[in-house]
């Protein structure tokens, strides 16, 4: 074995082996420290880079919502300089650049890469964030941050180590060779020193005894046993700063393991929700208790959702409750978590109280609101003013608009040559720096009003920054517009106002001409057709509103063909113009008379009765046989026959009157000519038979065409008035009037004549039992079946089919069945009740109580829940005898085990004798009206 002669003494390896020694600590010590700083580093530009991110997120998600590209480019010069940030790129949501600073648009997009902690921090970190804002992704932000500084601080750490690590070296070996000989002495004490600092207890070595260089070593020795523990007081005081950045950040940060459990919460969280962090800990369904209840089954269910499929969200906005009760809007960012082998760990979640900022996206969407109404003609002008005031000047001399400034006395600085045209002032006159009221007064062409100067001087004229002051009519006849807006300077500040004027003579001629072709027949000079049904609509309209009454009368000329074909149209129509004079005198000015066409007239008759429109029917048919018509040689006398119809008394509505007066025309013919009839029903069979027909294809339309839907009322329990369950209540969609429905009474009847009540009973259980299978949450829905399905004896099979393929419980379906039908069908109706509750449903009779044989019948019809008719409610507090039945109803279903529901519950006296006789359950217009939107489905 070679030797080397220096090695042979315990001595000389003691030193050696010393010296080795502490250069190894001494080197551990700053490899640990600088490995230490790395990672510090590494996480405090993590952390830079993620609140960056936020921010940068925030202040470009206002400017790209309501798309000023502008703002957003001038934020990146702001930005990036004083956040030493290197460059930064914005892109939109279709990831196309917007806008770049500091990187050169033609290279690729650099890649973003996660640092890693114990890495070399690269010079450079790439960084990218989402912008959106409601969920909406508007864009993304990438920007690259420089770590030159924090790069250049590790680096000048990691060379004061080398120097101090040489350093220690060097008199470390100086020191063992002059007192190596005493050395051996003290080894074991030494060694004992040493061993408790490796445990980590750094005890000293006694320097009071032995030599002076065994002093002097030992000195060393503690100096060395000092550095090591500063250092590692230095590293527990930078965890410690580490630990106090992520405790003082302005958003709470939590980690929630893969089972959603709390891991760990910043002391941030005390701050936003005044819960302790280790209240926190200990909470099971933390964070979701900061939901309101309302909420709380939302944020589960992403979070759920989150935790399971690892997603990542930006904004989850959500309606938060602090310790205290106070109500704050919580946004919600988080990002899947996973260790350095890959394994999943759970999420990282920021919590922030958006409550500040939700209310200044409110403010800032109605300031976007306002800013859109003000009209910015005058700011246009006066932005150009400056640079372009002679290419200006030219334009509004060349502008048929009259254009007039005035400064803030009411002194003109300019006006256009078309100014003086339209108010008759002489444009040789020089009308600068002369007050607005002298020369208005002065103009020959001045409005016809009295006091045009009052407009001009009004306090609101200085305030508004645009007014409309509507329209002028001259002396010379001519009309003119004028509007008025307040000139600003580039300062913001008022120093002026202009005044624009209009001519609008020929287009208010044209439109009034346009207006009067619309609405005029050419030949009479009466309204058309087109005028008549708007006139139709709104007195109908009207008439409904004030529960009044009015009248349509046709007629139309008896033999009116004849004439045409044998004098030629030309006499005919010179007939109808004489017809519509003499019939013109007999109309008052609030009656409407119209030429609907051909010879087809009709008068519209507001708030009258029978008996004046007898007279004027009368009237109409006396004139028309008293006008005396010669034409080509030929006298003649026109005869007319007159259908009268009212609103409401014979029809509901506009089409209804239309139909029924032009049937009342055709009784008039029938009965002989020249006279008049009053509509009369029972003699319209053709009318009805046309009308069914119409109703059975509306009908089949609606059931093509999804022209039907559900409206829900509630059924309440009357003890407590909460939800029993709700009806279903089905209404048809108005194709002629989209936006309004038809309700039940008017398309039923004819359904059921169609036989069509069948298709839209089966379209109703589709609609109910899906809804029941997606809102577990709803206890039961009852649905109206008609009498004509009794006549479907496979329609319990078929319900319960359906309730099995959408997995909903049968009781949960609840089947009402009218009681008349069913007693007047007994048989069938108690085979099919007998079926559907064989399926499980439960059944109601409805309506109980109309039959005279109700109690005789009910022991045969087994329903489970009795509906008293609303012709016993309704007037309850006023008819004993109503009182009488209701009672007796109430107390047999009670020993029959039957539940009881009254109807027409329409206020607080009648619910609350209902409650006293002991009625179970309630429903009417005191507690919810049917609507399509009911607050329980809602919820």
């Amino acid at each position: 074995m070679l030797k080397i002669p220096f090695l042979t003494s315990l001595r000389s390896r003691l030193i050696v082996a010393c010296v080795l020694l502490q250069g190894a600590v001494l080197a551990a010590l700053l490899f640990s420290t600088i490995r230490v700083w790395n990672d510090t580093v590494a996480r405090a530009t993590e952390v830079r880079v993620a609140e960056l991110s936020r921010l940068l997120s925030v202040a470009f998600a206002a400017p790209l919502s309501v798309g000023d590209l502008a703002r957003a480019a001038d934020l990146l010069d702001g930005i990036r300089a004083p956040e030493g940030i290197d460059y930064l790129i914005l892109l939109d949501a279709n990831g196309r650049i917007i806008a770049a600073r500091g990187w050169d648009i033609s290279r690729p997009l650099p890649e973003i890469r996660q640092l890693k902690e114990r890495g070399v921090l690269p010079a450079l970190v790439d960084a990218a964030t989402p912008i959106s804002q409601g969920g909406e992704k508007l864009g993304e932000l990438r920007f690259g941050i420089s770590t030159g500084i924090l790069r250049e601080g590790v680096s000048s750490l990691a060379r004061q180590g080398a120097v101090a690590l040489f350093s220690g070296l060097v008199l470390s070996v100086l020191l063992l060779m002059l007192t190596g000989l005493w050395l051996t002495r003290h080894l074991h004490r030494l060694i004992a020193v040493t061993e408790a600092a490796a445990n980590g207890t750094y005890k000293e070595m006694d320097t009071a005894h032995g030599s002076d260089e065994i002093v002097q070593l030992s000195q060393r020795f503690n100096e060395m046993a000092r550095s090591i523990r500063d250092r590692v007081v230095a590293l527990s005081q930078s965890e410690e700063r580490f630990h106090i950045i992520a405790d003082y950040t302005y958003s709470a940060e939590l980690w929630l393991n893969p089972e959603g459990k709390l891991v760990w919460v910043n002391a941030s969280i005390a701050r936003l929700t005044g819960y302790a962090v280790n209240e926190c800990m200990l909470l099971p369904d933390f964070p979701l208790i900061l939901a309101t209840p309302e909420e709380r089954g939302r944020l589960a269910d992403a979070l759920e959702f989150a935790l399971q499929n690892r997603t990542t969200s930006q904004d989850f906005e959500f309606r938060g409750q602090s310790r205290d009760g106070r109500l704050f809007w919580a946004s919600l960012a988080w990002q899947p978590l996973f260790d350095g082998r890959g394994q999943y760990l759970g999420l990282r979640a920021s919590l922030r109280d958006n409550s500040e900022l939700k209310d200044d996206r409110l403010a800032l969407r109605k300031a976007v609101a306002e800013l859109r109404q003000i009209h910015s003609l005058g700011q246009s002008y006066l932005a150009r003013a400056e640079t372009e005031r002679a290419r200006l000047m030219a334009l509004l001399s060349a502008m048929r608009f009259g254009v007039l400034f005035v400064d803030n006395d009411n002194r003109i600085a300019f006006h256009n040559p078309a100014f003086c045209e339209l108010w008759g002032v002489s444009k040789s006159q020089n009308l600068v720096g002369r007050a607005i009221g002298m020369v208005l007064q002065q103009a020959e062409n001045r409005p016809m009003v009295s006091d045009v100067l009052t407009t001009y001087l009004e306090d609101r004229i200085q305030a508004d920054a645009r007014i409309d002051h509507g329209e002028l009519t001259m002396n010379d006849g001519r009309i003119i517009t004028q509007h008025c807006y307040r000139v600003l300077d580039q300062q913001g500040v008022a120093n002026g106002r202009m005044w624009i004027y209009e001519d609008v003579t020929q287009e208010r001629l044209l439109a009034d001409h346009m207006v009067n072709l619309a609405e005029r027949d050419a030949l009479t000079g009466l309204y058309n057709r087109h005028r008549f049904q708007q006139e139709l609509e709104r007195m109908v309209s009207d008439t409904d509103r004030r529960q009044g009454a009015m009248a349509l009368l046709f007629f139309d000329l008896d033999e009116f063909k004849h004439v045409n074909d044998t004098l030629g149209h030309g006499v005919g129509d010179q007939l109808l113009q004489v017809i519509a004079k003499e019939v013109g005198h007999q109309v008052r000015r609030h009656e409407v008379l119209a030429r609907l066409g051909g010879d087809e007239f009709a008068v519209l008759v507001p708030d009258c009765n029978e008996y004046e429109v007898s007279r004027l029917a009368e009237r109409i048919v006396m004139t028309v046989s008293q006008v005396q018509f010669s034409a080509n040689g030929h006298s003649m006398r026109p005869s007319t026959s007159v259908g009268v119809a009212m609103f409401p008394q014979h029809a509901g509505n506009a089409a209804e009157l239309v139909a029924h007066a032009d049937s009342a025309m055709y009784q008039a013919k029938s009965a002989g000519k020249s006279t008049w009839r009053l509509y009369r029903r029972e003699a319209d069979q053709s009318r009805s038979v046309i009308a069914r027909l119409s109703w059975k294809d509306r009908i089949l339309d609606a059931l093509k065409h999804d022209g039907f839907e559900l409206h829900f009322q509630g059924i309440y329990h009357a003890a407590d008035k909460s939800l029993a369950h709700l009806e279903a209540l089905v209404r048809m969609k108005d194709a002629q009037s989209p936006g309004e429905i038809i309700m039940p009474g008017q398309f039923i009847p004819h359904a059921e004549t169609t036989g069509k009540i069948i298709e839209i009973d089966r379209w109703v259980l589709h609609q109910v039992v899906d809804l029941l299978s997606l809102r577990q949450e709803i206890p039961s829905i009852a649905i109206n079946i008609s009498g004509r399905s009794f006549d479907e004896p496979g329609l319990p099979e078929y319900i319960s089919r359906l309730l099995a393929s959408r997995q909903v419980e049968p009781r949960r379906l609840l089947v009402e069945l009218t009681e008349t039908a069913a007693v007047s069908d007994m048989r069938d109706a108690q085979r099919f009740i007998d079926a559907l509750r064989a399926t499980g449903c439960t059944v109601c009779l409805d309506d109980f109580g109309t039959g005279f044989s109700s109690f005789a019948y009910l022991k045969q019809l087994k329903a489970d829940v009795l509906k008293i008719d609303g012709l016993f409610i309704r007037d309850l507090p006023v008819n004993h005898d109503s009182e009488v039945f209701v009672r007796g109803m109430v107390a047999m279903a009670r020993d029959m085990g039957k539940i009881t529901i009254a109807e027409f519950v329409e206020n607080e006296e009648i619910f609350n004798m209902l409650l006293e006789i002991g009625i179970d359950q309630v429903q009417g217009y005191y507690l919810d009206r049917p609507s399509r939107e009911h607050p329980s489905l809602m919820r």
